[in-house]
């Protein structure tokens, strides 16, 4: 097969460098998504669409007029390095998303087309900051340098990282959560990629760093505490049967529905639609309750 060849912007990257590229993300991702998972409440996978090398110009002119962009400067504690500006390209459904379901929302709302108010621009800053820190973890495990975010912009018009002839690299992840299906794209300048990139070695290039277990334990915790926080429905429930519909049209109050079981016969206790324990019905301090028996 013949490919075409852009002679104005020849690539300039080889796999060996896309493939550390991709494995600094693919560390990025990873720690994102436990992270997503216990903020929204809901299961977060991440995973890695693409990596691109483009013309900043391409990337510039298929963003949409109401984006979220998160700028940010990569500032390597090597002074010989120069700082690296970074772009944050956000979903604008998983903004809302994310809006939504940090006031309390279920997050169905998601799929608008406006600009974003000044609370939500509020709430988006503090979670673009801690998508920030994770970043600069990721790329902490191959270089000595700390990723800061330095502000937010919604008008892809005022964004000024580079010329529209230069050349950057886009990572495209894909951000998936119950239903909706997102983006969120990071740019930065091609020269600045390969001059940090330089220095992490080939062997970074063909396999990926061992996390310390220290973090790994760290963000175990960090699901736990999370999951031990989230709020389930508990249910005891007597006794289930069947009736016809013409029966159910007919019952009014004071009609008595005989169970098949008897008076001190256990019940079963329900976590969120699953039968998790056997309990017996009872009274306490004039109350309705129930006692657990056993685990099933």
């Amino acid at each position: 097969m013949i490919k075409s060849y852009d002679f104005k912007s020849p690539k300039k990257f080889t796999k060996e460098r896309m493939s550390t590229v991709e494995n600094l993300y693919d560390s990025f991702a990873r720690a994102l998504a436990p992270y997503l998972t216990g903020l929204l409440q809901s299961f977060c996978e991440i995973n890695i669409n693409g990596i691109v090398e483009k013309r900043y110009q391409e990337f510039s002119s298929s963003v949409q007029d109401h984006s979220l962009f998160g700028m940010i400067t990569m500032s390597p504690a090597n002074k010989d390095y120069n700082e690296a500006p970074l772009t944050m390209e956000v979903d604008t459904r998983l903004a809302f998303f994310m809006i939504e379901r940090l006031l309390g929302g279920v997050g169905s709302e998601y799929d608008l087309s406006r600009d974003f108010t000044d609370i939500e621009k509020a709430i988006l800053q503090y979670v673009l900051k801690k998508i920030t820190e994770f970043l600069g973890e990721a790329w902490g495990q191959y270089l000595d340098i700390e990723a800061s975010l330095t502000g937010l912009q919604t008008n892809p018009h005022l964004l000024q990282m580079s010329a529209q002839e230069d050349v950057v690299i886009q990572v495209e992840l894909e951000v998936v959560i119950e239903k909706l299906r997102a983006r969120i794209n990071m740019v930065m300048p091609a020269p600045n990629v390969e001059e940090l990139t330089s220095k992490f070695g080939y062997s970074f290039a063909v396999s990926h760093k061992k996390q310390d277990e220290d973090k790994q334990k760290s963000k175990r915790h960090y699901i736990e505490q999370h999951l031990l926080e989230s709020e389930v429905e508990l249910r005891a429930i007597l006794h289930e049967f069947t009736l016809d519909a013409q029966d159910i049209l007919q019952l009014a109050p004071g009609d008595v529905i005989p169970l098949n079981k008897k008076v001190d016969s256990a019940i079963s206790l329900y976590v969120e639609d699953v039968a998790c324990f056997e309990a017996r019905a009872g009274q306490t301090k004039m109350r309705k309750a129930v006692e657990i028996s056993r685990e099933l």
